[in-house]
């Protein structure tokens, strides 16, 4: 945050460009009387309706950005001030020199909130169940980073342990769709960073609860751990349980707002996956083998049965899918990707 999101009377931003009250009150088509009763004052900010702030933000320069930056310091401060009070604190540089919105930074800051001091299962789990999305998971996997510089908590041990005992709570046999997207961001979040895959693949009921969690698990697992073996068997799980492979294929188009989120857990027959094409070629040329494995050999397949175009870009995939198989040093990710690269081919 920068100084101009300090308290500022709207005289003091009206002067700044060189105007007086009148002046604001003719461009705005405020009343007089109305600009005078903030012109001094700091708070302005928290008595002026909606439509005056609406006409004094189109007609006077600065009075839009000081709202907004305002507005992220005021709530930041509070997130600061009860994290601390519950043993966590935030490391400012961090959240200020991170390139994800610092909207979806705070949210994810207010979802910590939430989890550590463990808060009721339905508040957890509704609020939880809105970072489905990369941009919001870009600001979770901020909150939960280990990483100098990068995380958003100076130690994030106390949201590690209170995340842990929070997923049994949402892991309840109700159904419950917020419960279960929640659940899987949770388990998907502490696997990236920790690998482990306490959830496992055995699992004695193959619900769509169940499939969801374990996805969340081995998703965050193959990114940290780039164990091959996890993303076979996974893949052979999803073949022998077609609700897992249900759930596979509704998951990215969701997350990336091809498809609409249902609590149904369901897709369109007809789909075009343009930013889910952009998110899986992003991946394939950032992750590790394992996660590209998985892509190959799991989740593209299926996406091009949703749609054979891949988003219009199938030219675009086998050229990223035939320069990542020169640098694969595993043989069975290789033999993957251009068992793929011949299927594509083939269907051109």
């Amino acid at each position: 945050m920068t100084a101009d999101s300090e308290p500022k009377s709207l005289s003091e931003i009206a002067k700044a460009i060189g105007l007086n009250m009148s002046d604001v009150a003719i461009l705005s088509g405020l009343d007089e009387s109305t600009v005078f009763r903030m012109w001094e004052n700091t708070g302005w900010l928290d008595r002026i309706s909606g439509r005056s702030l609406q006409s004094l933000m189109s007609s006077v320069p600065g009075i839009a950005e000081y709202s907004m930056a305002h507005s992220l310091l005021r709530r930041r401060n509070t997130l600061v001030t009860d994290l601390h009070a519950e043993g966590l604190s935030v490391d400012l540089r961090a959240l200020e020199g991170s390139t994800v919105a610092q909207q979806h930074l705070l949210n994810a800051l207010e979802a910590a909130l939430h989890i550590v001091r463990g808060d009721a299962n339905q508040k957890v789990s509704s609020y939880l169940a809105r970072f489905w999305g990369r941009e919001q998971d870009r600001a979770l996997e901020a909150l939960y980073s280990t990483e100098p510089g990068h995380g958003l908590l100076s130690d994030q041990h106390k949201l590690f342990e209170s995340s842990i005992e929070l997923a049994p709570l949402l892991n309840r046999k109700t159904y419950s769709f917020h419960s279960i997207l929640a659940l899987n961001i949770l388990t998907h979040q502490v696997s990236k960073v920790t690998g482990t895959q306490d959830a496992g693949l055995a699992f004695e009921v193959p619900g769509r609860q169940t499939a969801f969690m374990m996805r969340g698990v081995v998703m965050g697992s193959l990114i940290s751990s780039n164990d091959l073996d996890l993303a076979e068997r996974y893949r052979q799980e999803l073949d022998r349980t077609p609700i897992y492979a249900a759930l596979e294929e509704w998951s990215f188009p969701t997350y990336t707002r091809d498809g609409r989120i249902s609590s149904d857990f369901t897709l369109p027959s007809s789909l075009l996956l343009r930013n889910t094409a952009r998110e899986v070629l992003r991946e394939i040329t950032s992750y590790n083998d394992a996660y590209v494995y998985y892509l190959v050999s799991t989740y593209i397949p299926l996406a091009l049965q949703r749609d054979p175009s891949f988003g219009l870009r199938v030219a675009e995939l086998i050229t990223v899918l035939e320069q990542r198989a020169a640098d694969c040093q595993d043989k069975r990710v290789r033999d993957a990707c251009n068992k793929l690269v011949k299927q594509l081919k083939g269907m051109a």
